[in-house]
């Protein structure tokens, strides 16, 4: 279990981490120490991934510096993203990430995996350079090479990229809550027009893996009922590989704290778990450990 501790606290820890080496090696060992106090302007979503990701590296280190190894780095890095904290941080998770076993490599196939590298691409194509064996090049997200290098559908590739950069863009600081409520609307009758044509989820195979999960994201930023009648549509996605799990565990949690007060799997703040018999008898039922 993670300890108490305002993560807004944690900032001025993170802050100081690139000032000293003695610093960097007690940085394990906040991020172990550390739970999650919802903030302002940080979004529910968000708060599943972080949480999520920093669940992960609990169970995966045990709580022991020693532990740590690439994917654990990586895991920070994308809590502190979503938790909108500094870039030393952020930076410093993937600094130490590059330090590890297959750390390079992880670095670069995880590149489109997240908005991360976006948001800190001459940061993260530094990295990759210091990597060396990977003689990365410097460049700019090219949507035009991505689709043509990857055999993507154009139009769908090039109308997810726009359906992820205008949620995004309603979820800001200084958005009003009648604004995000708008947009996700219109979202959403994209997402059932894209659906009625195609019948189908349109993820990895189709829009490459940067842009996988964007139908999804939509799907779980919409009402409860739009939820449950998609999420057999996501629970084939995973189970054809157009998806990952992960999405998936966290519809599935948002649905069940609506419907019953109660998550599977762990994704959502403040929510209860099930009781393990009714857990394990939904995980067997939906096909998603």
């Amino acid at each position: 279990m993670l300890k108490l501790l305002n993560i807004t606290i944690l900032l001025s820890v993170f802050l100081s981490f690139s000032q000293s080496s003695k610093s960097q090696s007690n940085f394990e060992t906040e991020v172990l120490s550390m739970d999650i106090v919802q903030r302002e302007k940080v979004t529910d979503y968000d708060i599943a991934l972080a949480k999520a990701s920093l669940e992960s590296t609990q169970r995966a280190t045990k709580g022991k510096v020693e532990n740590f190894n690439a994917l654990d780095y990586w895991n920070i890095a994308i809590a502190l993203y979503r938790l909108k904290e500094s870039e030393e941080g952020i930076i410093l998770a993937l600094k130490k990430m590059i330090q590890q076993e297959k750390g390079c490599q992880l670095l670069d196939e995880l590149k489109y995996d997240s908005s991360l590298y976006l948001h800190l691409q001459e940061t993260y194509d530094d990295l990759l350079e210091e990597c060396g064996p990977l003689n990365v090049q410097k460049s700019s997200f090219d949507i035009n090479t991505y689709i043509t290098q990857n055999n993507l559908d154009k139009d769908l590739t090039q109308l997810m990229a726009e359906l992820e950069i205008k949620d995004q863009s309603v979820r800001m600081p200084g958005v009003s809550d009648e604004k995000l409520i708008e947009v996700s609307h219109q979202n959403i009758k994209v997402i059932d027009s894209i659906y009625q044509n195609h019948n189908k989820y349109i993820g990895r195979s189709v829009v490459g893996g940067k842009f996988a999960s964007v139908m999804w994201l939509m799907i779980q930023h919409s009402d409860i009922e739009t939820m449950k009648r998609y999420l057999p549509v996501i629970l084939d996605a995973v189970k054809k590989e157009e998806l990952k799990p992960t999405p998936a565990r966290m519809l599935i949690d948002r649905i069940y704290g609506v419907e019953y007060g109660y998550q599977i799997y762990g994704s959502q703040p403040g929510v209860k778990i099930a009781p393990e018999n009714i857990r394990q008898e939904t995980m067997d039922k939906l096909g998603i450990q």
